[in-house]
């Protein structure tokens, strides 16, 4: 199976066949994909089908699914802990308790920094939080087993793209 599809099975937990089908249009049928999302992509800026297009289609329908969240560059604080509950919850994760995060004590920090504390906290409890590279002022926030975030960033680096998971 083409390297690209297995990343797409792991991000998406075999939850939902449309996020399959769509990076396989975008692979197979590049114009078509396009064709299809055109309102989409121009959200993003892409007025025609470009190099990069699968990684897109991945992106996009892993958020159309609520399998991944878009977050700005500059967002902090319980929200961000409220965006990796809905995250957790769709993938039918552990629950999460933020108490030390609702009391303010991680307020003054920056965005990456909470994200980090975040991600302490998830891995104490087998999950990993990471986020897709798409070269913009985002991220691209998923959560995953902690077991499965090395070979899914092997996966994106094997395609030529990026998934951290520190911040």
């Amino acid at each position: 199976m083409n390297t690209m599809l297995l990343l797409v099975q792991k991000l998406s937990s075999d939850v939902d066949e449309k996020v399959l089908s769509e990076v396989s249009l975008a692979i197979e049928k590049p114009e078509a994909y396009f064709e299809k999302f055109k309102e989409r992509l121009d959200e993003r800026g892409i007025d025609s089908p470009i190099e990069h297009l699968a990684w897109i289609s991945l992106v996009d329908a892993l958020l159309d699914q609520n399998l991944a969240f878009e977050i700005d560059w500059k967002e902090s604080g319980i929200y961000i802990c409220d965006v990796v509950d809905e995250l957790l919850d769709r993938k039918k994760m552990a629950c999460i308790s933020w108490g030390d995060f609702e009391d303010g004590k991680f307020d003054e920090l920056s965005t990456s920094q909470y994200l980090n504390a975040v991600s302490k906290r998830l891995k104490e409890n087998g999950v990993s939080l990471a986020s897709l590279d798409i070269e913009s002022d985002c991220y691209v926030l998923i959560t995953v087993p902690s077991s499965d975030i090395d070979e899914i960033k092997k996966l994106a680096k094997a395609v030529g793209y990026r998934i951290q998971d520190f911040f």
